[in-house]
């Protein structure tokens, strides 16, 4: 008597099961209190804020309304920026489509990373300024990738419009006197 064992699939989990899971381990993994406290102090947070399970938040991954406020969060305090591709949805996934996340990841000490996120909005009309120093950074740094990338594969008519990208966010980052952040010292 043989036994069949049935092949497991290994799509990609659907975005709510994602979502649900990550929702299910900030609730599991409550932080303690001296690390609430830290991650406060290092980010300069008021004494009421804390994780926000129903985001996914937890003390080291937090949430932000804007890249405005992430912005003034990375003027105060510095990090690492970093952009992604990510598939988001209506609540009930009527509707999707794909955003661009940024990223700042800062030490704080004795905790170690704590990352805070948001989608850049390119909606100017509507509060949401497009040249602010952390989205030309995530801007200019992405461009670079893509031209070295086109540079290696010898596709160097395609670097051109990488570099107009990156002499955009350079201007902006020029005019906002932050060049410090995509020039070595």
């Amino acid at each position: 008597m043989s036994t069949t064992v049935p092949a497991l699939s290994t799509a990609p989990l659907p975005l709510d099961a994602v979502e649900a899971m990550r929702r299910l381990e900030a609730v599991l993994v409550t932080p303690d209190a001296a690390t609430l406290d830290k991650v406060r102090a290092a980010l300069g947070l008021s004494a009421s804020w804390k994780p926000r399970p129903h985001l996914g938040e937890t003390a080291t991954y937090l949430t932000v309304w804007s890249q405005i406020e992430l912005n003034a969060l990375f003027e105060r305090v510095g990090g690492t920026v970093t952009t992604r591709q990510v598939q988001r949805s209506t609540y009930g996934g009527e509707s999707t489509w794909t955003a661009t996340e940024i990223t700042l990841t800062v030490q704080v000490p004795d905790v170690g990373p704590v990352e805070i996120v948001t989608d850049i909005e390119d909606d100017p009309e509507h509060g949401y300024p497009t040249d602010s120093p952390i989205v030309a950074v995530a801007r200019y740094r992405d461009a670079a990738a893509h031209c070295q990338a086109l540079a290696e594969a010898e596709d160097f008519d395609g670097c051109l419009a990488a570099q107009d990208e990156m002499r955009m966010c350079r201007c902006q980052l020029e005019a906002a006197g932050r060049l410090d952040l995509i020039e070595a010292a």
